[in-house]
């Protein structure tokens, strides 16, 4: 099975052991970022059942689930510090035991009150683990195949809709009433508790660097040694960054910061009320409508392999995310203008989800072409520290005009012209003008 495309490299030896590499370290991060994503937006499913269980209102279930990313913002950089700092596999670990065991204790909440402390926690606690992986991802590949090994990792966003949704709609119908726990409560038990099971498996499994591991053999660690050598090299005399503060000065950074907060408006507008408008719309019942939110993420999944191996094949990246973003943009106009048409506006979602995964798969494969070292660690973090503030106002605001019109229409619409703000962010990187990029 070659999870990296042989276009993307030189010579069948390389390709063979990005591969090695590949089929090691990728499934588990991938397994890790899926009950990443479903720990953090299961809330979604819970809302049917807890909304009406805890009194709350569109608006209160919008601030709720997006103030676990004011906690995960606040404390996103330095956590991607003490990554770089003490190595993967120890802090990746904690990060995922913490926030597993925190995921299950939503299970207790009784007021609207405890739902905000519980998120912001849980925020908190898994601040990091996205960069964090992001970053690991750079010690094992250069960049003429990191799109390819991000994308991989990002397939968890996708898969976790696919998984989690019809989990989640299937213990809410089947397992309520159980131990005298209602399926609200059994969803956060049933998909928080493994994340801190694969915590203990990450630390005994995981390495931080090719040097440590016994399955590759010298010739292999010297070959991905030595390339990842040269780009330093490249990078170094270029005059690119490498100190914590170089992050924030470069402009290339900074757009891509933009760019990032315009994509992740769009996937949690899409992720946190996906649920709610698929009933809606459809009048499915819980159990169906994890189902339908299911199918609607299959397409996205190849979308994202097929983009980063062509992008990756031609070493471009600017016009890829903007083309992500022009696909998005479409998706949500034809969602809001045919809200209320079931097949119309499910579709038009499918479309602005599959451009969402072009854009992440591409753009995270950037920050590490303007940046090393310590600056690269730090451009990850305030990338998706930034973007993940869009994590508490999209929920809010979508919640706020939802509860203002009645229709989820103008919600679509906004997310639409921030989609059209982010190709033009990405239009606007300074390195990407100039050249096409070193493949990143």
């Amino acid at each position: 099975m070659a999870l990296i495309g042989r276009a993307s490299v030189a010579d069948d030896f390389s390709w063979r052991v990005y591969n090695k590499i590949a089929l090691r370290i990728l499934p588990l991060i991938l397994v890790s970022y899926i009950f990443a994503s479903i720990d953090r937006v299961n809330v979604a499913f819970a809302k049917l059942q807890m909304g009406p269980a805890l009194g709350l209102t569109e608006t209160m279930y919008g601030f709720g689930a997006g103030v676990f990313f004011i906690g995960y913002c606040l404390f996103e950089i330095p956590s991607n510090m003490m990554l770089h700092r003490i190595g993967a596999r120890v802090w990746l670990a904690r990060i995922m035991v913490v926030w597993g065991l925190l995921s299950t204790l939503t299970m207790f909440v009784q007021t609207p009150t405890h739902f905000y402390i519980i998120r912001f926690l849980l925020g908190i606690a898994e601040a990091g683990f996205y960069p964090g992986a992001l970053l690991y991802l750079t010690y094992w590949f250069p960049s003429y195949v990191r799109s390819q090994a991000v994308a991989v990792m990002l397939l968890g966003t996708p898969l976790a809709a696919i998984i989690g949704s019809p989990l989640s709609g299937a213990i809410m119908r089947f397992m309520d009433g159980w131990a005298g726990l209602a399926g609200w409560q059994w969803v956060f038990v049933v998909e928080g508790l493994p994340a801190a099971i694969l915590g203990v498996i990450v630390f005994v499994q995981l390495r931080s660097q090719p040097s440590e591991v016994h399955w590759l053999d010298d010739e292999e660690k010297a070959l991905v040694t030595r390339e990842l050598a040269k780009e330093h090299a490249a990078q170094a005399q270029a005059g690119m960054g490498h100190r914590f503060g170089d992050a924030f000065r470069d402009s290339n950074i900074w757009c891509v910061v933009l760019a990032n907060f315009c994509n992740l408006s769009t996937l949690y507008g899409i992720q946190f009320w996906l649920p709610t408008i698929v009933q809606r719309v459809s009048g499915a019942t819980v159990f169906n409508t994890g189902l339908i939110v299911a199918a609607l993420s299959i397409i996205p999944c190849a979308v994202l392999v097929i983009n980063a191996r062509h992008s990756d094949r031609t070493r471009e990246r600017r016009w890829h995310a903007t083309v992500g973003f022009a696909i998005t943009a479409f998706g949500l106009c034809l969602a809001g203008t045919f809200s209320e048409e079931a097949w119309l506006a499910l579709g038009g979602l499918m479309l602005a989800y599959s451009g969402v995964t072009i854009v992440s798969g591409t753009i995270f494969s950037l920050p590490a072409t303007f940046l090393m070292g310590a600056a690269a660690a730090a451009g990850f973090a305030l990338i998706t520290t930034i973007g993940n503030l869009s994590g508490y106002t999209t929920p809010f605001l979508f919640g706020v005009l939802r509860d203002a019109t009645g229709s989820f229409s103008l919600g679509f619409y906004a997310m639409a012209t921030t989609s059209l703000v982010g190709a033009a962010a990405m239009l606007s990187v300074p390195a990407l003008r100039r050249k096409p990029p070193v493949a990143g």
